[in-house]
């Protein structure tokens, strides 16, 4: 009998104990939740639209790829509540310039360039300079997969013929990078 009742004086000893343990690592989580949540960077990779068939190295949209460059306007324009896109980057060829005219006008954003030499830097700078911000980069398919593996670590593909693919790339602080591929 003496046994029973020192197990009932100690235990109300040790639920006090456990339960600040308990509330300090579901604080702690959710803090981690939050600020993860919050400084997550959203890259929208596409390729440029269709172009114009012609000698030109560099060609222009053609009409095809002028209408999906207005489609991806009118999509990302709303891609959030308040404003949109914080950024647009563009590969230096006049095809992925084209592309994302529409949008930038629309959202009064300027595009920032990315020549050939510095594209193997964009995901690094994407990251440090964008975090938690959503960008938009417009590529080639030379360029495009290289891109979405140096944000995620993914290996993807796309093929000659694929005008309508985005890529968004979900770049988290703290918890795993994920790709979604989409048609538009």
């Amino acid at each position: 009998m003496q046994r029973d009742l020192d197990k009932m004086r100690r235990r109300p000893f040790f639920f006090p104990l456990v339960l600040p343990v308990l509330l300090f690592i579901v604080l702690v989580a959710a803090a981690a939740w939050l600020f993860d949540a919050r400084a997550t960077t959203v890259v929208f990779v596409v390729r440029h639209a269709e172009v114009e068939t012609g000698n030109d190295p560099d060609p222009p949209l053609s009409l095809q790829g002028r209408e999906r460059a207005a489609r991806l306007a009118t999509m990302l324009s709303k891609a959030r509540p308040v404003r949109g896109l914080d950024a647009i980057f563009a590969s230096e060829f006049r095809r992925a310039h084209q592309t994302v005219t529409p949008l930038s006008e629309t959202l009064a954003l300027p595009v920032n360039v990315v020549p050939s030499a510095t594209w193997s830097e964009l995901a690094r700078r994407i990251t440090r300079e964008h975090r938690g911000e959503y960008v938009l980069v417009a590529g080639s398919t030379a360029n495009i997969p290289s891109l979405v593996q140096a944000l995620s670590g993914e290996t993807v593909t796309l093929g000659e013929d694929e005008y309508d693919t985005m890529f968004v790339v979900f770049v988290p602080q703290v918890s795993k990078t994920k790709v979604v591929r989409l048609r538009y």
